[in-house]
């Protein structure tokens, strides 16, 4: 509080009033990234991170964005963080005319200069391929709001994000509507169309909305979008989740309403004259499970084939796919499963799929083998796994065969599931597990109580906890990529505590408080 009066303080004093302190605050944030976590102020129009180094105390640095940011969200890669301003309409003093941007902002480099593309458009959602290098920024299904006069649900902005913004960067495009706007956008990994006379490796849109998919070729969003109608036998579908196996250029399909799981197949179809025309024609077909998907996964066997799992409740079946050649068997399950979640997960061939019923949670997970799945005549049966408390949520702890099982909706019965040998072991706390994180080594099991100054971890290895005293309550835990945690407070100043590692003691933490405020006195005043 008393930096915050220092800053009226010194406000008041001067001849005329900085803008910043009238301006209505909204904190966007925090977004952990690979070793920082980053907060978007809307006052000061800037993005303020914490960095976690690998050595030495944490370090606060800012960088300058557009006004009024309306969304942020990491890249994959972790060092960059996306931003959409909305601009504004110069209507009083030290105000200028500005246009929505979408701001990268390199967060791995002090004094880096943020990159400016200009969208045109206030879109409040973005889509990040997993290589980091495509952008897509859109409207979400909130609808308008009190400013603007029109507004374009369908329209698109494409963004390259290894370019500098220029002529056709950002792509701005409005994709064919038959009468609802879109959901969600899901991007492929890099994969080529096998036969098409552009023979390098593309990200593809997967644009999903009520009854239609729309894909675009995001890598040349100028060239046309093709469209598949996916109520042709008059059903009510609602696209809701994509896996791709990108050797085949396909892409498989969950959705509400549809009898079965979707396949899309990208093929050759060479382009007319048309100087926009794609080279690609989707083919889309039923798989044959026989029941609607509640859930499907996506894993690579150790003999480097991919398979997709699909649970059909409605039949009590888990249905396994060849993702390369689209052949499938079926395999019992006793309960209506509508959870799966594959073991070890991560980048390493899966050997163990668990299966679950969460909806109307049971007292029981079932486990499945998947080291014989690509021999056709390997007898697939699953194990029944006892764990004594109904299954209301499955999380798997990263590259590890360990899942955390929560059996109440406060998550104050909890059970760790060792995978490989299918034991079960409670879990007891002092209260609610309110905000947890694993870390990225699946080493590590972290997490706060709302109200109670402490830190808890739990090692995995022996599931031996320890728990680290905090100066204050805390809000939100964070597990970065360089092993380093920090707790969020909640402080509209800014205050968190970093640690730098799980065998850390509370001599080595480090507290910040009021870093939202750094270097505010030497904003510029417009």
């Amino acid at each position: 509080m008393r930096n915050l009066l220092l800053v009226l303080l010194v406000a008041g004093c001067t001849a005329e009033r900085p803008p910043a302190i009238d301006r209505d605050r909204v904190l966007l944030g925090p977004v952990p990234l690979k070793r920082q976590l980053a907060w978007i102020d809307s006052a000061l129009d800037r993005v303020v991170a914490i960095d976690a180094k690998d050595e030495g105390a944490p370090s606060v640095h800012t960088w300058k964005i557009g006004r009024r940011p309306v969304f942020a969200a990491p890249t994959p890669s972790g060092d960059h963080v996306l931003v959409v301003t909305r601009g504004e309409e110069s209507l009083a003093r030290g105000q200028d005319d500005e246009d929505p941007i979408l701001w990268s902002v390199d967060v791995s480099t002090p004094g880096s200069e943020p990159i400016a593309y200009p969208i045109s458009s206030p879109f409040d959602r973005i889509t990040v391929s997993v290589d980091s290098g495509i952008a897509v920024a859109y409207f979400s299904e909130a609808g308008p709001d009190a400013e603007g006069f029109f507004r374009n649900p369908n329209e698109l902005a494409f963004i390259d994000l290894t370019q500098p913004p220029g002529p056709g960067n950002p792509t701005m495009k409005t994709i064919r509507s038959f009468g609802s706007a879109p959901s969600g956008i899901v991007l492929s990994p890099r994969m080529a169309v096998p036969g098409a006379g552009d023979p390098s490796e593309r990200i593809f849109a997967f644009v999903l909305a009520r009854n239609i998919v729309t894909i675009v070729d995001a890598s040349h969003p100028d060239r046309d979008e093709v469209s598949i109608r996916l109520d042709a036998a008059g059903a009510n579908v609602l696209p809701r989740e994509l896996v791709f196996a990108p050797n085949t250029a396909t892409a498989y399909m969950r959705s509400d309403g549809a009898r079965d799981v979707l396949e899309l197949v990208l093929i050759n179809d060479p382009p007319g004259t048309s100087p926009t025309a794609n080279d690609y024609h989707p083919i889309l077909a039923e798989l044959g499970a026989g029941g609607a998907p509640s859930d499907i996964a996506v894993f690579d066997s150790p003999s480097g084939l991919r398979y997709v799992l699909a649970a059909t409740p409605a039949t009590r079946e888990l249905v396994i796919i060849d993702a390369d050649t689209a052949q499938f068997r079926k395999v019992a399950t006793p309960d209506p499963i509508d959870r799966i979640v594959v073991f070890p997960g991560g980048n390493e061939p899966a050997t163990t799929a668990v299966l679950a019923q969460i909806g109307a949670p049971m007292p029981r997970v079932h486990s499945l083998s998947l080291l014989g799945i690509q021999d056709p005549l390997a007898r697939l049966d699953l194990e029944t796994i006892e764990v004594g408390e109904p299954v209301r949520d499955l999380s798997p702890v990263p590259g590890r065969d360990l899942a955390m099982m929560v059996h109440d909706d406060n998550r104050t019965v909890l059970g760790m599931l060792d995978v490989q040998y299918g034991s079960v072991a409670p879990l007891q706390g002092i209260g609610r597990l309110d905000t947890y994180a694993f870390t990225p080594a699946g080493d590590f099991l972290v997490g706060t109580t709302d109200g109670v100054p402490r830190l808890g971890m739990l090692e995995l290895s022996n599931l031996h906890p320890t728990d680290l005293r905090l100066d204050y309550a805390p809000r939100q835990v964070y597990a970065l990529a360089n092993g380093a945690l920090i707790v969020d407070h909640g402080d509209p100043f800014g205050r968190a505590t970093v640690v730098p590692n799980t065998a850390s003691g509370r001599k080595d933490a480090h507290v910040l408080s009021g870093f939202l405020l750094a270097n505010v006195l030497d904003q510029e005043s417009p």
